[in-house]
């Protein structure tokens, strides 16, 4: 079973039907994850398919913008914090997490905020989370959840360009 079956990740369309959401702050270490892994799709898709949008750490100033998007899905990708090994994933529609991204996530009023304007949108919401290990200042991130990253940014391309191609 490969990463994107394991996770649940072909679940989701990665074309023109979802925007991946690159969430994250860049000087806080394994927190630019999600911001890190959009913008490694983005130079590894094709054109005309899955769509990129990178928000930092400021997601309700987009969540308009998002909703109104001509897509069915917004599969967000963050950092977040659990007691899980750092660079471990979870995937699962953002419902799901809600009762626990008080606890997990690094932006947690913002995804809450944000989902239920998506809903409101008709819009199925998803959230791929990534462990971190250490979300102080800093340059780069952590070696555990720069391999996820890059194994995520892999699996996310191919996924992406195999829908492009159907």
């Amino acid at each position: 079973m490969d990463i994107a079956s394991s996770l649940g990740l072909d679940r989701v369309p990665m074309n023109k039907e979802t925007c991946l959401v690159g969430m994250g702050n860049t000087l806080l270490r394994d927190d630019g994850a999600g911001v890190y892994i959009a913008e490694g799709v983005n130079k590894g898709i094709a054109s005309g398919g899955l769509r990129i949008q990178v928000v930092e750490d400021v997601l309700e100033a987009y969540a308009f913008k998002l909703a109104e998007l001509d897509c069915a899905n917004i599969l967000i990708v963050d950092a977040i914090q659990t007691t899980g090994e750092p660079g471990s994933v979870a995937f699962g529609e953002l419902a799901e997490f809600t009762e626990i991204l008080n606890d997990f996530s690094t932006h947690k009023l913002a995804l809450n905020m944000c989902e239920k304007i998506f809903n409101e949108h008709g819009k199925k919401t998803y959230l791929l989370g990534i462990n971190a290990g250490d979300v102080d200042f800093g340059e780069g991130m952590t070696r555990a959840v720069k391999e996820t990253a890059d194994l995520l940014i892999e699996t996310l391309v191919v996924l992406a360009n195999a829908d492009k191609a159907d």
